[in-house]
């Protein structure tokens, strides 16, 4: 009994053995089959075991190929899809159908399948399958993919075919990227299909619609897309998003943030055509409402403006008075500088955006501020702005000043002017309608009739003093 169970051991051990060296042979033994003009490519797919290659040399091969075994590889060897085509030798088929596993078209070209319910490639029930780096032109359908799912669909060219460029339906998980879809009919078509993700594509010019996702079609990611179609339909679904969470990269149009989509059209009347991005980060300073739908891509995307060198200009908090004298200078140059370089005209410099300098001796001051960017730069030079003069014993500011005009109808702009002896350095106005300001020759808007007291306090390093003229401006209404 147990020389028995002992033998039955050993025949299970050999066959286990035989599987395994019957599986590594398998896999020893893909190959490379090679399709010439002249050739059939269906008599070479018929040939072939799973995990071999059917490489298809440059040429125009006249048939309706089907594809019904998995894990094969067929590309061209030029990876030149306009120079490897398959041509529908009959209209009223698929140029190439497949319903496999683990398939992958690299490089070929597709033609011919003109009539409105055939494609250049149509995917049915396929699952884990790529088709990248083709060109499907002048069929019904660009490609068709139908009930399949973890397929990926990427940098092809649909190009002038019929009814539609790529159409997705009752399908899910796949990734739809990079690829083109122009002069179609129809653009991209999501019907009735699940977890997509959408992104990276140029749909523009398709005659009836560039895009259409069904009410049916549910949590698909829609992204980074470039969208110039004169109509785009998107109806709602559920848990479907217009825009992913804003990274920097790259995106479609240029722009340093990946986001949402642009949504233009031809005649540049759409959104993105006319939105605003004040920060050139390629993300409009708006969100953008999908019309028809109750979806929001939050962070459309715009053509970013050509960077231009910025225009170099500057102010500061005072222009004069005794040393030693705190001047803070304020850069307000325009075309997003990302460089500051003072001269003080004293010998001394600095590369903060808005500096702070100390004159410490008596004399006047030529300022240069440089600003630069990517594009270039620029130079803004105010001369003898800053004036420093020797301190003073200790005399505080003797205050005049006058106002014009004085009296008129709302709304009455006025113009105040400093008079004051003893060189003051800082000036604090209150135009008696709770407005303040601290400039020398400051101008005032009233708003409202009324008759209206000044005050002004004006300072040095000896102290301050103040002026009040009651009543001095007297506004009636218009």
């Amino acid at each position: 009994m147990n020389g028995g169970i002992g033998i039955k051991n050993k025949v299970l051990i050999l066959l286990g053995i035989f599987l395994i060296l019957s599986l590594i042979s398998g896999i020893g033994s893909a190959a490379e089959i090679i399709v010439q003009p002249g050739d059939s490519i269906q008599a070479a797919i018929d040939s072939s075991k799973s995990g071999d290659t059917i490489t298809i040399k440059p040429g125009t091969y006249t048939e309706n190929v089907n594809i019904t075994k998995s894990s094969l590889l067929i590309r061209s060897e030029s990876g030149n899809p306009d120079d490897t085509i398959i041509k529908a030798k009959s209209s009223s088929s698929n140029a190439l159908s497949m319903q496999a596993w683990n398939v992958t078209i690299k490089g070929i070209k597709t033609i011919g399948a003109s009539g409105s319910s055939y494609s250049g490639i149509y995917m049915y029930k396929c699952n884990q399958c790529v088709i990248e780096n083709n060109k499907m032109t002048n069929n019904g359908y660009g490609i068709r993919i139908v009930s399949s799912n973890r397929c990926t669909v990427s940098k092809n060219t649909v190009l002038n075919n019929g009814v539609y460029g790529i159409y997705l339906g009752s399908c899910s998980n796949n990734t739809i990227s990079g690829n083109t879809a122009t002069n179609d009919n129809r653009g991209i078509h999501v019907g009735s299909a699940d977890d997509n993700t959408i992104s990276d594509n140029t749909v523009t010019s398709n005659n009836i619609l560039g895009m259409y996702v069904c009410g049916l079609s549910d949590r698909n990611l829609i992204y980074n897309n470039y969208f110039n179609n004169t109509n785009i339909t998107i109806k709602n679904g559920t848990g479907n998003a217009y825009n992913t969470a804003k990274a920097s990269g790259k995106n479609i149009v240029g722009g340093t943030y990946i986001g949402g989509n642009f949504w233009g059209k031809p005649d540049g009347s759409g959104f993105s055509n006319k939105a605003t991005d004040t920060d050139r980060d390629g993300i409009s300073d708006s969100a953008y409402s999908i019309p028809g739908s109750i979806y929001i891509d939050h962070l459309p995307l715009v053509v970013p403006a050509p960077l231009t060198a910025p225009g170099a200009s500057f102010s500061s908090n005072v222009t004069s008075g005794t040393a030693p004298l705190n001047v803070l200078f304020t850069d307000t140059s325009t075309g997003s500088p990302t460089t500051w370089k003072w001269n003080f005209g004293d010998g001394t410099s600095s590369t903060q955006k808005s500096p702070t300098h100390a004159y410490s001796t008596a004399g006047t001051y030529t300022v240069t501020l440089t600003v630069t960017n990517s594009a270039g730069s620029n130079t803004a030079t105010k001369t003898n702005y800053v004036t420093v003069t020797t301190g003073t014993t200790g005399t505080k500011p003797v205050l005049q000043y006058w106002g014009s005009p004085r009296s008129g109808t709302a709304p009455l702009t006025v113009t105040f002017k400093d008079n004051s002896s003893g060189s003051p350095t800082a000036w604090n106005w209150s135009f008696g309608d709770g407005a303040y300001s601290n400039e020398k020759y400051p101008k005032h808007t009233y708003m409202a009739p009324g008759s209206y007291t000044i005050s002004l306090t004006a300072s040095n390093a000896a102290g301050s003093n103040t002026l009040i003229k009651n009543n001095y401006i007297v506004v009636t209404n218009a």
